[in-house]
């Protein structure tokens, strides 16, 4: 089994998420140093857990398509608009070729404020 940790706070005006550091499968540990959160953009970060390739295929995916989006309209998405991105193309993906992934993505938008999200 694979296990992972991932913790997410929403506070008055901020967003924490943290996870554990292991890569590890069934009673194999690969390594005790991976990062599992990735920055979407200056105020998104995006935490993840799986199958080690599938969340690093799918997580970089979205990273970068974000980042498109934003140079092909000039315009950072909201935290609300990144996650659903996320959630057409995990979807999407289900029909093809499943990623076994959760994703917690957190974020900080002036005005909204913070919010965070469970993605699976």
């Amino acid at each position: 089994k694979n296990m992972d940790t991932l913790i997410g706070v929403v506070g008055k005006d901020f967003t924490v998420i943290a996870s554990d550091t292991s890569t590890a499968r069934s009673v194999l540990r690969f390594t005790s140093s991976a990062d599992k959160i990735m920055e979407l953009d200056s105020h998104k970060l995006m935490g993840f857990g799986g199958e080690t390739g599938d969340y690093l295929n799918f997580c970089e995916y979205i990273q970068r398509n974000v980042a498109l989006s934003e140079f092909r309209t000039g315009i950072k998405m909201s935290t609300s608009a990144a996650v659903h991105f996320t959630r057409g193309e995990l979807a999407t993906a289900l029909r093809k070729g499943p990623y076994m992934t959760n994703l917690l993505v957190g974020g900080y938008d002036k005005d909204v404020g913070p919010s965070l999200y469970w993605i699976d």
